[in-house]
This record gives C-alpha cells, structure tokens and sequence, in this order.
C-alpha cells in the first residue's frame, strides 16, 4: 500500500462485508434461490433510493463533502493568506502554517492531496485569490458520479427457468453436528458493552472484608 501510486480512500474492505452479512442476515437459513432473489430486491431498493438522492441535490457535490466544506470554511475565516504568486499562497493560522498550491491540488498539511476536498488552507487561499472552492474539489465527489454510480436498473427475474439437465451430485462428506448452526460471530464483552452504552466492566476488582474493611481477603477468612 505504501508503492500505490492511486487514491486510497478510508473505507475498509472489512467493513463492506460486514454491512453485506448484517444485511443478508434474515436470508441465510433459506434456499440459495430465496437468498439470490432477496439480494435482488435490496440491491434494486439501494439503487433507487440513491438515485433519487442524487437527483434531488441543489448543490454541485454531495451532501456530506458540502457539509465537510461548510465546517472548514468556518475555520478558514480566521486565517490570515499571504499570496506568493497566482497559485501559490502561504497561509497562516489553525493548527500549522501551510503553503499551499492550488494549481496541483497540494497543501502542506496533506489534507488537501490524500482526500481530493480543500482542507481549511485551501479554502481561506481559495477565497483570498477569488477562485471558486467547488472547482478545486475532485469530479468523483459530485452529484452526476453519484448518480452514473447507481443509474443501471436492476430488472427482476421475470423469464422461465431452462430445463436443467439431470446431474447426479453427491453431498459432501460432511458431517453437521447436532447444535443449530450460528447465523452470526461471537460477540466479545466491550462489543457488547458498547452496544449497550454502558461502560465495560472492571474485570480486575479488588475484593475487600466486609468486616474489617480491608483489602486482599474476604470475611471467611478474616483473621480479626
């Protein structure tokens, strides 16, 4: 990952597939023909709804990288810009003082060239040198990406199903125990304790006499 000269983004191919097993949850204990045709219906019910998202949107980029530019153009208010020429700019304030480059999308502070969105630098240059902030943005972030991301129908299975060939298939030399097969992992203590919001419990307690009150031992054997 460290040689990958293309954009990595912060979403965990880990993640994708747990959302997939929360989702197909309800499903996995029917017939594989139940499970296909129920993947069918939700991926036909996300690609709608997001279509419709995408067409309803009033801004050139989506929702959440607006709503990240309005919180960095709070911040970028306060900064002070000193311009060095017609791309470059030194800006001072936040955390660091940063140069940054609006004419191949670079900061100082990474931000700007990792997430392909004008940090808090970029902005206040951006507005000091009058250039629009929506144009420094990546194109895969706006509203016509998302929608060519989901514009494909997904049509249902409407046409009868071939004759199939007799086959002979013999079942794997398998043998299921006894037990109801789990449909999901073990859960461990602090999973659980944060779906619960409650705070883990102490698994280190110190034990103390009831009666004496001392610690390192317990009324039966409390030498008072």
């Amino acid at each position: 990952m460290i040689h990958f000269v293309g954009d990595i983004y912060n979403i965990k191919t880990s993640n994708v597939a747990e959302f997939i097993n929360a989702a197909l949850k309800k499903a996995r204990g029917y017939p594989i023909s139940f499970l296909l045709d129920f993947i069918r219906e939700n991926l036909s019910r996300w690609f709608l709804k997001r279509r419709e998202d995408a067409l309803s949107l009033t801004t050139h980029n989506t929702w959440g990288v607006e709503y990240l530019l309005a919180i960095r153009g709070h911040y970028a208010d306060a900064m002070e810009v000193d311009r060095i020429d017609t791309w470059r700019y030194y800006v001072k304030g936040g955390t660091r003082n940063c140069i940054v480059d609006l004419e191949h999308g670079m900061c100082e502070c990474g931000v700007f060239y990792i997430e392909k969105i004008p940090c808090s630098h970029a902005i206040a240059a951006a507005l000091a040198g009058g250039i629009a902030v929506d144009s420094l943005v990546c194109p895969t972030y706006s509203k016509n990406y998302l929608f060519a991301a989901y514009s494909t129908n997904i049509y249902p299975q409407i046409s009868e199903v071939q004759e199939v060939q007799p086959l002979i298939c013999l079942p794997p030399d398998i043998r299921r125990k006894p037990c109801r097969r789990k449909k999901s992992r073990w859960q461990s203590w602090l999973e659980i304790a944060r779906r619960k919001s409650k705070k883990p419990r102490n698994l280190h307690k110190l034990y103390s006499c009831s009666q004496c009150k001392q610690p390192g031992h317990t009324l039966p054997n409390c030498v008072s």
